[in-house]
């Protein structure tokens, strides 16, 4: 058969018409359902607010995935608000208590977490190792520490473990800074503010009356974020001069853990509010320096310190490198930095890999790096929300509720949004999130919080991961022994023929959230994973080969597997 020119040129338009329409089913392929009502789960977030306009009205809070049964279902715990009035109303956390049939149940007052706070995020590891999660709150005002009695209560051991900070914390993350087994405590802060030392702030829109607006950080000056080190008797040091780590320009608003130059030794990445983030280098010897000025990822690509919320960080292309991706403010998009595997420094990819246009107009806190669609490559979700409800009184196009955005990984160095079509077109005021797979069906959901400043928003979203067809999988939960209790800092290395998949066992990361610490691989449609390969913290490493896909295994650190 011979063609002519122009049926060249109709067989190329078929070509890539049938190419466009597969990459659009294969993006409508990923779903997510919002199943908050049908699962019991009744929250909206409380600010307090009175009209005074009070910066962190507008700022919390955020949410968690986390056993805290160890019956192998994932909890719901939501930080909370609580009145800026002595004789106002009163209101708390909440736990939500996985029941196993997609079910939740409100145990709050039952676990003796109904301690009114001002709440902003949530922290959770074993910092005793006696076998259960313990809580750690961050609010604007004394944070608070709740150990698991493991009983389906918690008794609050602020004032003997020492870390109960009086200033105005954000995100945290327990993990072994020095490995002696033990899982110490980082804080970040954010201002100097309370309510006999607020600023008002107001806007002129051009046209209309002047009003209060919630002020930009700018006005305040910064706090130091805190390290406690980990006694190993149930009580922290503060050691946050010693190690290196004071610091009060930053403003921080969030922290995930990462081994950035490959040494071993978790490291820091801090995300700060119109200040210079923060990279601290774990030294090995109980001490941090910042790189971030040397490595890239103080400033946008432009050398400017921009209003940056949440943080995570992951090997996104499975080649060894690392990419720290952070939310930023409205006009200013999400920050994407990139390092391949031994290389100097870091450098701003937030355009070339497809995310800097499609973020301009959102202003994002809660960042997730999981593998929505279990093909093995991560992909990248944002909440977002503005800071100000009257917003579009003086900025067209940036309104207050936005949808979240879901960038799939394509595989090829470039994301795409497919959030719309994959049913995140719900708008809210978002702040934390996080990932978890709370049915048990292998394949990772979601858990977005809200703020409620306004009437209109607060609630909290549990959207199940309902993608079809549904890809293998192995999931893998660490158990340590000479290391911390959840081997947070082991890493893990998944070999599938030619490809390599890491991930680090963590806590902290999004904004004032955590995810589960079970680590989820996808596998696509392969049935066996070739080498399986834990580092652990101790410098111990366990290997396991050929591994049957589609389950759920806990490794203990002496080298068994059940």
């Amino acid at each position: 058969m011979s063609f002519t020119k122009p049926d060249v040129h109709l067989w190329t338009s078929i070509f890539f018409g049938v190419l466009v329409s597969l990459c659009i089913a294969a993006a409508a392929d990923v779903k997510f359902t919002d199943v908050t009502d049908a699962a019991g789960i009744e929250f909206r977030h409380f600010t307090g607010a009175t009209g005074e306009r009070y910066m962190p009205e507008t700022m919390g809070a955020g949410c968690a995935f986390l056993d805290t049964d160890a019956d192998g279902y994932l909890d719901i715990l939501l930080a909370n608000g609580t009145s800026w009035i002595p004789a106002g109303p009163v209101d708390t956390p909440k736990l939500y208590r996985n029941v196993g049939n997609g079910q939740f149940v409100d145990i709050t007052a039952a676990a003796g977490l109904n301690v009114p706070m001002y709440g902003m995020g949530i922290t959770a590891a074993d910092y005793d190792n006696d076998a259960d999660l313990d809580i750690y709150f961050t609010n604007v005002g004394k944070n608070r520490l709740f150990r698991n009695n493991g009983d389906n209560t918690f008794t609050d051991v602020t004032e003997f473990a020492k870390v109960g900070d009086t200033g105005w914390s954000t995100s945290a993350a327990f993990f072994d800074a020095d490995k002696d087994g033990w899982v110490d405590l980082f804080v970040c802060n954010y201002v100097e503010w309370t309510p006999e030392t607020d600023v008002p702030c107001t806007v002129n829109p051009p046209g209309a009356k002047q009003y209060r607006t919630y002020c930009t950080p700018t006005v305040y000056p910064g706090q130091s974020c805190r390290f406690y080190r980990n006694q190993g008797n149930g009580t922290f040091t503060d050691m946050t001069s010693a190690a290196g780590l004071y610091n009060p320009i930053g403003k921080s608003l969030g922290v995930t853990l990462l081994d950035y130059n490959h040494d071993g030794w978790i490291d820091l990445a801090v995300a700060n509010d119109t200040a210079p983030n923060f990279l601290y280098r774990n030294n090995g010897d109980g001490t941090f320096t910042d790189e971030a000025v040397v490595m890239g990822v103080a400033f946008s690509e432009t050398g400017k310190a921009r209003g940056s919320m949440g943080i995570d960080a992951a090997d996104v292309y499975n080649t060894g490198g690392t990419a720290i991706v952070i939310g930023n403010f409205s006009n200013e998009k999400t920050g994407f930095y990139y390092a391949a595997s031994g290389a100097a420094y870091f450098t701003d990819r937030t355009d070339s890999v497809g995310i800097g246009k499609p973020s301009y107009r959102s202003l994002t806190f809660g960042i997730l790096f999981f593998d929505c669609d279990l093909d093995g490559a991560l992909d990248l979700f944002c909440v977002n929300g503005h800071i100000e409800p009257e917003v579009l009184h003086y900025q067209q196009h940036i309104p207050y509720a936005q949808p979240p955005s879901l960038f799939r990984n394509r595989k090829d160095g470039t994301f795409r949004d497919i959030g719309k079509g994959a049913g995140l077109d719900r708008i809210g005021v978002g702040r934390g999130c996080a990932y978890g797979d709370y049915d048990n069906d292998g394949d990772v959901d979601l858990l977005v919080s809200n703020n409620g400043v306004t009437k209109d928003y607060g609630t909290v979203w549990l959207l199940r991961n309902d993608s079809e067809p549904s890809s293998n999988y192995l999931r893998v939960k660490v158990m340590g022994t000479r290391s911390n209790r959840d081997g947070i800092g082991t890493s893990v290395r998944l070999t599938l023929g030619d490809s390599i998949q890491q991930q680090i066992v963590r806590t902290g990361g999004s904004y004032c959230s955590q995810s589960e610490m079970t680590l989820t691989f996808g596998l696509e449609k392969n049935e066996t994973v070739t080498h399986l390969e834990i580092r652990w913290p101790s410098g111990e490493t366990d290997q396991y080969v050929e591994l049957e896909a589609n389950q759920r295994i806990e490794i203990v650190e002496n080298g068994s597997k059940k």
